[in-house]
């Protein structure tokens, strides 16, 4: 189902996605976890603020980080585990 906002704008072809659509794309993680620099902030609403695609795509982005973390409770583990699994991400490295 097409939103509204997608209903007011033509969407561009996917086949003329541009660098700044790669970059947008590739920052969108970041930027919905809110991990991105002010500067790839800047950049990245900017961007979405013209591209319908990358909008769409932030959209979704943060709604499905929104279900998942919605449905995840923070559990207190012990140290050591910490610690156990620390070690063994060192020796895959």
């Amino acid at each position: 189902m097409e939103s509204k906002f997608t209903e007011m704008y033509q969407k561009e072809p996917a086949e003329e996605k541009d660098g700044a659509c790669e970059q947008v794309a590739d920052m969108l993680d970041s930027v919905v976890d809110g991990e991105a620099s002010a500067d790839e902030q800047k950049f990245f609403n900017s961007h979405i603020e013209e591209c319908v695609n990358c909008f769409e795509s932030h959209q979704k982005q943060k709604l499905l980080k929104g279900l998942v973390s919605g449905h995840l409770k923070r559990v207190i583990v012990p140290a050591s585990l910490v610690q156990t699994i620390k070690a063994k991400i060192q020796e895959t490295i």
